[in-house]
């Protein structure tokens, strides 16, 4: 009941806010031995400090893990122009379809981001991410997990 109720909240918003936000695609690359890519879909509004995301990561047989998030944007600084630093925490909640793990993670991004156009906004940013695995009968913790991301979004205003 409880999961129902938050997400007709969601989608309630999203449809509300729809002409006041922008919609998201990025390229996202993990270093490190287990290196992966993928790619994120994100909503982002200017009538709250959230960023909803969804991540899908690849490898050679399809598709590696997805992810659900939240992003808070704690602060976005103007440096220059229509240049900005941001920095921003997330909360992540997903499934690791090649171990059959559940996993949570905890990030925290630093970025770029400015508008090439009144509505097209390019932004980089990379952090620290790390996973609370969950299998059968195990748990798990990957601390080495920096993502990084390029990407644009488009915004209706």
């Amino acid at each position: 009941m409880k999961r129902k109720f938050l997400l007709s909240v969601i989608f309630s918003f999203l449809l509300f806010n729809l002409n006041a936000g922008g919609f998201g695609v990025s390229g996202i690359a993990v270093p490190g031995p287990d290196f992966c890519g993928g790619l994120r879909l994100d909503y982002a509004a200017d009538t709250i400090p959230f960023v909803f995301t969804a991540d899908l990561y690849f490898y050679d047989e399809g598709v590696k893990s997805a992810l659900g998030g939240l992003e808070f944007l704690a602060g976005n600084i103007n440096l220059f122009k229509a240049v900005n630093f941001f920095y921003a925490p997330e909360i992540a909640a997903g499934f690791d379809f090649s171990e059959n793990k559940v996993i949570f993670e905890n990030a925290f991004y630093l970025g770029f981001n400015g508008f090439c156009t009144s509505r097209l906004q390019l932004f980089m940013q990379g952090g620290w991410a790390p996973q609370l695995l969950f299998a059968d009968s195990e748990v798990g913790l990957k601390l080495l997990n920096f993502p990084l991301r390029a990407g644009v979004r488009v915004w209706a205003k």
